[in-house]
Formats: structure tokens, C-alpha cells, sequence
């Protein structure tokens, strides 16, 4: 140990005599662990936000195809007591089907996309507020009114002002023309409708208004709809998934006992956040790969320098071994020497790196956050260390190689 001390001391001596040669010796290492740290932390950052929004909103229960040949069996009746017995679990139940036409007004005709709901789709967690009027009630489904709710970006389109409570809309639906009256005005989210419009742009195609009604409806222009084959569960909390799904089913099948083995089942959807997040994972990886290229670049000026230093000290190494120094003792002068600098600059590494990302969150540089690693920093730590032992090898062996003869000659 006191021996390693020793060969410590005098690795730091050397070093702190070639200050400026030993810098530039690290500065590979800093940049490179540096880098590495910041992007995994902005990837984290990323990542977090990114679940931080995949709070469970809704969630989905399915006639199972594989259990019945004819799958539209869920009633209104039975929506009704999914809601009654999933009490504060959920804020609506529904199921909703939809259909196109046209709308006309004074501004011409225009395309319409139908959406045939029940009054609890007002509650969609996904959805925009009623910012005009009203929603459609349970009354307007049972008396199957023509009434609709339309999107405030809709009413401006058509109208030139979302004042349009109380307005009626001459609509052409499967053929057959309605009159419908507008009774609630939905907010739009104008970003997400500007990108949508680009997108219809792309295609040449115009974006179509968009109107909510009450699904029985249909009746009007002779398509019955009694019997569906899903419902959605708007839900009170994210944490209320499974309580509610596993209820809606308990309900579902008691109500349908008889009609087959498990013959509701839960709508297996895809995870949008998840999906996000492995592929942040992915580019994270690959980017800090390359940025960890620079590592490499490093470990190669470490071998560098120590090899310059091995030239250096030929004669200190001749007579070390003149006096009976082993090879060991050689090579881990030398390991010590390069592993202490290349964890020197894995240090200043660290704190450039946490610094970066510390700042990057503080002041949201570009919208990004971020959020530091100790996974990262360990294995950065580690890799720098391990880059200086790595590099330092064949400089140390070709030291601990040396004749004491060759060596004493350049005294």
C-alpha cells in the first residue's frame, strides 16, 4: 500500500509539472464525458416529461370476437349500469359510432365528419370544454333529436362567428337531408387543427367540420342504431384503471350471463408514451454512443502523453530497474499515472456535464429539460477511469520492458 502511495505521489508530481501537456492530455476525456452526460440527461428529461403525460384517461371494453359471432350486444341499458355501479371510479361511460355527409350554408357546401355519442362524451377528458350553450342531454338521445354540438373552429367556418347557439345547419346524411340544430359550441385546439388542415393540404383535401349528436339520431335518416360492440369509461383518476375495467366487465357479464365465457374483454391499446419513450432511449443511446467516440480519441492522447513520458524518463527507468525494480513495480507507475489523469478529466467531466444539464433545465434551453443520470455518471466515472488503465497499458509494458543497459546509455 505505502508502495502505491508512493507511485501515486509521484504520478500527481508529473503531472503537475507538465500542467499545460497534461490538460490538453484530458481535455479528450472532459469533452467526451462531458457530452455523454449532458445528452443522457436531456434523454431522461425528455423521457420524463413524456410519461409525465401518460396519466390513464379513459380505458376500453370490447365485445371479444373470438367468444361470440355477432358483437354488437352491449345496450344502452347496459351503459347505464356500467356507470351506476362504477360509481366515483368514473365521470361517463359511452360509446359512440360515426358517419359522414355534408353541410350547407350560405358560404356553400362543406364536407362534415358526424360523431354519434351519448351526452357523456361532453365529459371526455381528451376533449375541449363547451365554451357555447350546452351539450346534447338524455333527453335529446331518447326523443332522438336532430341536434349537434360543433367545434368553435367548425362555427367559424361555416358562420364567421361562434355566436351560433340556436342556428340550424342543412346537413345531407347517408343521402337524406336533415336539419340541425346547433345547441353547444366546443372549444378548438388551434395548433393540433392547424396541423391537421397542413396535413389535409398535403393530400389535397379540405378539412372537414366536425359535429357531435346524439347517436340515436341516425334514426332520421334510417339507420337504427340500438346495440353497440364497445363502451369507453372516462375515468375519475389514473389510478382507477384496472378497479374500472375489471368492474365494467363483472357488470357486463352478469347482465349477459348465459351468452358465453368471457365475452367482454378489455381493449388492449397501444401506449403511445411508452412507445415515445423507447424510442428517446434509442436515439439516446445512439447520440451518446457517438459523443463517446470522443472518449476513445481521448484514451488515444493518454497513450500519447504517456508514451512521451516513457521516452522521457528512459534514463529514471534504467536505473529504477538497475537498483532491482520489478516489472510489476514498472508498469503500475506507469497505470497509475495515466488512470489518475484520465479520472481527472472524468472528473471535470462530471461537473461540466451536471452543470450543462443544471442550467439546460433552469433556463429550458429550447423547451428541453433535463435530468441528471447516476447511472450515467457511475458508468462514466468508470469508463474514464477504465480508458486511462486501458491506454496506459502498452506504454507501462513497453517501460517495464526496457534494458537497464539501453536505458543507462542515454545517461
Amino acid at each position: 500500500m505505502a508502495q502505491l502511495l508512493e507511485y501515486i505521489k509521484m504520478a500527481l508530481y508529473s503531472i503537475k509539472s507538465n500542467k499545460g501537456r497534461s490538460f490538453l492530455t484530458m481535455l479528450g476525456i472532459i469533452i467526451g464525458i462531458s457530452s455523454v452526460i449532458t445528452i443522457v440527461s436531456i434523454g431522461s428529461g425528455l423521457k420524463a416529461d413524456v410519461m409525465a403525460t401518460d396519466e390513464t384517461k379513459s380505458v376500453s371494453v370490447i365485445v371479444n370476437k373470438d367468444a361470440t359471432s355477432y358483437t354488437n350486444i352491449i345496450t344502452w341499458d347496459d351503459l347505464k349500469a356500467v356507470k351506476d355501479n362504477l360509481g366515483n371510479k368514473a365521470i361517463g361511460v359511452v360509446s359512440s359510432g360515426a358517419t359522414m355527409g355534408t353541410v350547407t350554408t350560405r358560404k356553400g357546401e362543406f364536407d362534415a365528419s358526424v360523431t354519434l355519442t351519448m351526452p357523456d362524451e361532453e365529459k371526455n377528458p381528451m376533449q375541449t370544454s363547451i365554451i357555447r350553450g350546452n351539450y346534447f342531454t338524455e333527453d335529446n338521445v331518447l326523443n332522438a333529436d336532430s341536434v349537434c354540438v360543433i367545434d368553435k373552429a367548425s362555427a367559424l367556418y361555416l358562420f364567421g362567428t361562434p355566436d351560433v347557439i340556436g342556428m340550424e345547419l342543412e346537413a345531407t346524411i347517408e343521402g337524406v337531408l336533415q336539419t340541425i340544430q346547433i345547441v353547444g359550441v366546443r372549444d378548438s385546439d388551434e395548433e393540433l387543427m392547424k396541423a391537421n388542415d397542413e396535413a389535409m393540404k398535403m393530400f389535397g383535401m379540405e378539412m372537414p367540420v366536425f359535429l357531435e349528436m346524439p347517436y340515436t339520431a341516425a334514426e332520421n335518416w334510417g339507420s337504427q342504431i340500438e346495440d353497440f360492440s364497445s363502451l369507453t369509461i372516462y375515468l375519475n383518476g389514473g389510478d382507477q384503471a384496472n378497479a374500472a375495467t375489471k368492474s365494467a366487465i363483472q357488470t357486463l357479464s352478469a347482465r349477459h350471463l348465459g351468452e358465453g365465457e368471457e365475452l367482454f374483454v378489455k381493449q388492449q391499446e397501444m401506449n403511445m408514451a411508452e412507445a415515445m419513450g423507447s424510442v428517446l432511449d434509442m436515439v439516446t443511446a445512439f447520440v451518446a454512443f457517438v459523443a463517446g467516440i470522443s472518449l476513445v480519441v481521448g484514451g488515444i492522447g493518454v497513450m500519447n502523453i504517456m508514451l512521451v513520458s516513457v521516452t522521457e524518463r528512459t534514463r529514471e527507468i534504467g536505473i529504477r530497474k538497475a537498483l532491482g525494480a520489478k516489472t510489476s513495480s514498472i508498469i503500475v507507475q506507469f497505470l497509475c499515472e495515466s488512470a489518475i489523469i484520465s479520472g481527472i478529466g472524468g472528473v471535470i467531466g462530471i461537473l461540466i456535464g451536471a452543470g450543462l444539464s443544471g442550467l439546460i433545465s433552469v433556463l429550458e434551453i429550447g423547451g428541453l429539460s433535463a435530468r441528471l443520470s447516476p447511472t450515467a455518471i457511475v458508468l462514466t466515472t468508470c469508463f474514464s477511469c477504465g480508458v486511462g488503465i486501458v491506454f496506459g497499458i502498452y506504454p507501462a509494458r513497453k517501460a517495464a520492458k526496457m534494458s537497464p543497459i539501453d536505458a543507462l546509455r542515454q545517461l
